[in-house]
């Protein structure tokens, strides 16, 4: 568990799983990934405790320490990006949550984690119309690498960014074992 001044950062029990069915269902929540419907959410869900149970840095509720609600995740999941299965950050924060630096107070303490735990580069993906999350990136260490037209679709355009992780190196790949689920 990592605690910051406003937050707590923690690998996500089986009791969180109610909240991240309501958040994974939510328009303004999944705004830049599509919203689920509550059989996905649920299946997203259990991939979150399966990778947690994996890697000390993988997606975690971020909790407001003053409510003990959860606002949001952040952590890596694995994306195929150049043929090759890569780690991906990635974070969402609920839109009363936004705007407050909550999400670089929370990619921070856990992007410190990954840093004690591997080297190599990280990637990162962002919709180009997502500036805010763009300021994010580069405030934790990542920059621009190149547009994509993701999963092939022109109209999909999808932002690369990358970061060195610990002594930094080759591109950080998913363990196969990270794939089980």
């Amino acid at each position: 568990m990592i605690e910051t001044d406003r937050l707590i950062i923690r690998p996500p029990v089986e009791d969180d799983r109610a909240r991240f069915i309501e958040l994974f269902t939510n328009d303004a929540f999944t705004v830049y990934s599509g919203v689920h419907d509550v059989e996905s959410a649920n299946s997203r869900f259990d991939h979150m405790l399966h990778m947690a149970a994996v890697v000390p840095y993988a997606k975690q509720p971020v909790i407001e320490q003053s409510s003990g609600t959860i606002v949001g995740y952040t952590g890596v999941d694995v994306v195929r990006f150049d043929g090759i299965n890569r780690l991906e950050w990635g974070w969402r924060l609920v839109t009363e949550a936004r705007g407050q630096g909550l999400a670089t107070e929370a990619v921070s303490a856990l992007l410190a984690v990954a840093d004690e735990s591997d080297d190599g580069e990280m990637l990162c993906l962002i919709n180009p119309d997502n500036q805010a999350s763009r300021r994010v990136a580069e405030k934790v260490g990542f920059h621009w690498l190149r547009r994509i037209d993701w999963m092939g679709d022109p109209a999909d355009p999808t932002d690369i960014l990358i970061r060195p992780i610990g002594s930094g190196g080759p591109p950080l790949r998913a363990p196969s074992s990270w794939l089980e689920s």
